[in-house]
């Protein structure tokens, strides 16, 4: 990972250096179309959607190094799964280290220089979602708590996540790549990782805000409307479904009975027939192939719910069909 890499991943800072020993780049030096790599691993960036920024870290210092930069205002919310990263600002040092199932939040209210290092042979695992100051007054999200927060100039404090939220992070950061799924993934995690810290100080948001401004909670009913609109929901479970959006099993029925006017497991049984009573009708499958369509191994429990759907037997269907 050399530093063009690092270049692509350094939002919100205003400036920045990246600080190597005198062996390393002599050895670039006398190889200068493949300089020595920094870092060896996986790291990304991504401006989603919503506006805030996803950043994940994946990986192992191939020799040490430091970093000087200029933090401008951001509000950031840290999870760390392995190793540590010690930084200063000005003369202030501070350590964020491994913390299981513990986020640490940090807020900037003004630019701040800050000096970070690595040694050779750490490896670090992690994931970090940044917003700008005005983000939440742009969604209409107004709160005396969450202003204090913004007030509170180089904040870092602990906030303990939920299970379903921590074991989320950690499927992510298997799966960096650009996928529309995987996109969508980050998305959903990252609306529900800042709904989630909201709720925990009990902010509400603001009646009077823009119709026209994206809030998160909107946001993730889009989300979950165009993941149950399309085909591969049929494939999911209601497990798969939850840690796709991001959401937990309650608040995704709560979702379901809101949106859909029934259960989730109602809505995908309905659809599931769907799609069954047209593979007979137009496609002239057996019924055993509709049935497992369906999602049922044994045609009898399918033909029952068949019928109670649409009033007829799945072998009536099929002899209109032929």
């Amino acid at each position: 990972m050399d530093n063009s890499i690092v270049e692509h991943n350094a939002r919100f800072l205003k400036r920045y250096q990246l600080n190597v020993s005198t062996d390393v780049l002599k050895q670039s030096s006398k190889s200068p179309q493949h300089p020595s790599p920094i870092m060896e691993g996986m790291m990304m960036t991504e401006v989603l959607p919503s506006g805030m920024t996803f950043h994940m870290v994946n990986a192992k210092a191939k020799q040490g190094f430091g970093f000087d930069a200029e933090f401008s205002p951001n509000f950031k919310i840290a999870l760390m799964f392995s190793g540590d990263m010690r930084f200063k600002f000005g003369e202030e040092k501070r350590l964020m280290e491994e913390k299981r199932k513990t986020a640490k939040l940090m807020n900037f209210n003004q630019t701040e220089l800050c000096s970070l290092s690595a040694k050779e042979g750490e490896h670090r695992s992690a994931l970090y979602l940044s917003v700008e100051p005005d983000w939440f007054e742009k969604n209409g999200i107004e709160s005396p708590k969450v202003q204090n927060t913004l007030n509170n100039h180089m904040m870092l404090n602990d906030w303990e996540l939920p299970d379903f939220l921590w074991l989320q992070a950690q499927q992510l950061l298997t799966r960096p790549d650009q996928s529309y799924i995987n996109k969508m993934s980050r998305e959903g995690f990252a609306l529900s990782l800042m709904s989630t810290w909201l709720d925990s100080l009990d902010v509400k948001e603001s009646h009077c805000a823009d119709s026209e401004n994206k809030r998160p909670e909107s946001r993730r009913v889009n989300q979950f409307r165009e993941l149950l609109n399309s085909d591969d929901v049929l494939t999911m479970s209601l497990t798969n479904i939850s840690h796709f959006l991001g959401m937990s099993s309650a608040t995704l029925q709560r979702y379901a009975h809101e949106y859909l006017g029934m259960s989730l497991t109602q809505y995908l049984r309905k659809r599931r027939l769907d799609l069954a009573n047209k593979a007979l009708h137009q496609d002239g499958v057996s019924i055993m192939e509709a049935a497992l369509l369906a999602g049922y191994n044994h045609s009898s429990n399918f033909t029952t719910a068949f019928k109670r759907q649409f009033g007829v037997s799945p072998a009536e269907a099929y002899r209109i069909s032929s």
